[in-house]
């Protein structure tokens, strides 16, 4: 079986997001921080909160995504909107953004604010791409899920999560 155009597409969009990533955490030994506390505040912020969603995912998707015996985390057979799941719907992408953002914003360099924002930039398409698959998977209830839970924006996410709690009681 060869390799299709979209598998082809889709792994350049993972090396682009991975390679950029890669060289985001590599400029923090090779090149002086900034200046700006303010920036660098926000940086550390963005690397405090990127755990937040790059860790949970493999414990939700291994629990509620049924993912086939013997298959990755990530081949889940249910949608899962539990957990981050429930703020946003590619959390380990948020979380891989936010820590290169965060990163770069230590930085403060052009070379690394460039390369952060081709990271995350990556990420971003490779989502739009998996989206696109998801919804065309049968028993997915992908379109429902995209519907309440944003893409990237947890705090959008965060605000939608929170007011349905607060109206279910």
């Amino acid at each position: 079986m060869g390799v299709t155009k979209q598998q082809t597409a889709a792994f350049g969009w993972h090396w682009i997001a991975a390679v950029s990533s890669a060289a985001v955490l590599v400029s923090q030994f090779l090149l002086e921080g900034g200046g700006n506390p303010y920036v660098r505040a926000a940086g550390i912020a963005c690397l405090l909160l990127s755990p937040i969603f790059i860790f949970p995912p493999f414990l939700l998707l291994v629990r509620y995504g049924r993912p086939p015996h013997g298959k990755p985390y990530y081949c889940t057979t249910v949608v899962v909107d539990r957990g981050v799941y429930s703020i946003v719907r590619h959390p380990q992408y948020v979380g891989y953004v936010l820590l290169t953002l965060g990163f770069a914003a230590l930085s403060q360099q052009t070379l690394t604010v460039i390369l952060a924002v081709c990271s995350a930039g990556a990420f971003y398409v490779q989502s739009l791409r998996e989206e696109a698959f998801f919804r065309k998977q049968p028993g997915h209830d992908y379109s429902e899920y995209m519907r309440r839970v944003p893409r990237f924006n947890f705090i959008a996410g965060l605000f939608r999560h929170l007011f349905a709690r607060m109206w279910r009681r």
